[in-house]
């Protein structure tokens, strides 16, 4: 995978087998921002026009520097700012006014004390979630890892309007040293699985890795005792995406509790669960034969598997179509006639992206 910016990496569907994109569409930033659109913040202001300026809206969201949560930090979504900045508005939806009630209700039902929230739903609502969070007294830690796109697959211009929406108000709350928490991600990430994007998709699908997350001794050392997953899709163990399934059981064998809330309806319901392993589109295969000693080496073995696959024509040749081995490795078809280039998957330097922002 090709570094896109010095520093920041970021695992997305292009890592997952499905080549590197080509000869995408320009970025049309009046085609992102079209409706639910608010000419006032959550402050009621029009100060949301400075942070139109990726540095800006960087140090809005970002936690301080010495913070434990910095790390986990990922500025990929925030940094497309400056180039969507001539359309770029806040966004306020029925449903992400929805969704600060639902934060602030269930605080009232559900103890954040000395636990780490990880917000799971469509990125609009999950901002929302972070900034009521934060008058809580929580650390909000954007994990949005791709880039918007007026073709894209996930409709991550969403969830930037609506960190538009709440800049001004986080900047002015910042949380308390020792603040716990709230990971806020982008629950529509991995969208359709079964989809395979058509020639003019931007596929900018993403997942986690395990290594984006703090791990168990990391939450502990700064009394994290629980785990509180909201999502739409259950309180029942195995209601968490995929893509985190692997993390929570590690947190789970550590010792960590967990806490799922399942949104539905202006209620909730919740439930301690005890993760448990179980078949994903990212379990490993034959990790025993691979041997790197790199934590992204091993994890970037694990998500080198058969269900992704390049659709022709989606950001590439049309000719081309990748799919996986049965060793693991990802292979490269060709049409008759022309040569094959190796078909092993490269992870040099711990760079993970691929078009849409690369940073993480």
């Amino acid at each position: 995978m090709k570094k896109r910016v010095a520093g920041f990496v970021s695992v997305t569907v292009g890592a997952l087998g499905c080549g590197e994109p080509a000869r995408p569409d320009a970025l049309q930033p009046q085609a992102l921002f079209a409706r639910d659109l608010s000419d006032t913040d959550s402050e009621k202001t029009r100060n949301w026009r400075k942070y139109l300026k990726a540095e800006a809206l960087h140090a809005a969201w970002a936690p301080p520097a010495d913070s434990p949560w910095r790390p986990y930090y990922k500025p990929t979504l925030v940094a497309a700012v400056s180039v969507v900045q001539s359309a770029a508005m806040p966004i306020r939806s029925t449903e992400g006014t929805q969704a600060e009630q639902d934060a602030l209700r269930t605080s009232q039902g559900v103890s954040f004390k000395n636990a780490a929230v990880f917000v799971d739903l469509p990125g609009e609502h999950a901002v929302a979630w972070g900034a009521a969070l934060a008058r809580l007294g929580l650390q909000p830690v954007v994990t949005i890892n791709n880039w918007p796109h007026q073709n894209g697959i996930v409709r991550l211009e969403r969830a930037l309007g609506a960190l538009l929406y709440y800049a001004e108000e986080v900047s002015r709350a910042r949380a308390p040293e020792g603040a716990s928490p709230v990971f806020i991600l982008e629950g529509l990430r991995l969208a359709n699985k079964t989809l395979k994007p058509r020639a003019g998709e931007f596929d900018n699908r993403f997942f986690y890795a395990t290594t984006d997350f703090p791990v168990a001794d990391v939450l502990r050392a700064r009394g994290i005792q629980q785990i509180v997953y909201v999502n739409h899709r259950g309180a029942a163990a195995g209601s968490e995406e995929e893509d985190l399934a692997e993390y929570f059981l590690s947190l789970a064998s550590a010792g960590l509790q967990f806490n799922y809330v399942r949104l539905r309806s202006g209620t909730f319901d919740r439930a301690i669960v005890t993760p448990a392993r179980r078949q994903t589109i990212f379990t490993p295969t034959e990790t025993s034969r691979y041997t790197g000693s790199s934590p992204y080496h091993r994890h970037y073995h694990y998500y080198r598997h058969n269900y992704w696959s390049r659709s022709p024509g989606a950001w590439g040749d049309d000719s081309t179509r990748y799919v996986s081995s049965p060793t693991g490795d990802s292979t490269r078809s060709l049409t008759p006639g022309k040569s094959s280039p190796s078909g092993k998957s490269s992870s040099s330097g711990g760079s993970r992206s691929s078009w849409g922002g690369g940073s993480s």
